[in-house]
């Protein structure tokens, strides 16, 4: 009666252990075709980043005065005013 017993112990314990590794190897192949279709070129993060940081350059100098501190003996407004870009 013990020897049935652990057989069949065994049994169960390589059952469970092939199920373990077939959905291991299901969650690997589904991880991989994520991957493959997920993938992001770096130059394109990289240009899009160059993109962004021009247009805000070219946005502030749209939008802040030319000469901050004015000219001598005339007063400035130290609000931004609108000019055109450069």
């Amino acid at each position: 009666m013990l020897g049935t017993d652990l057989g069949l112990k065994h049994q169960a314990a390589m059952l469970r252990h092939n199920e373990f590794l077939a959905e291991a190897k299901l969650q690997h192949e589904i991880e991989m075709a994520y991957a493959e279709n997920g993938r992001i070129r770096p130059g394109i993060v990289s240009e899009a980043r160059a993109a962004i940081a021009t247009l805000l350059l070219r946005a502030g100098s749209w939008l802040m005065p030319e000469d901050s501190t004015g000219a001598p003996g005339r007063r400035t407004a130290k609000t931004l005013e609108l000019r055109p870009g450069q």
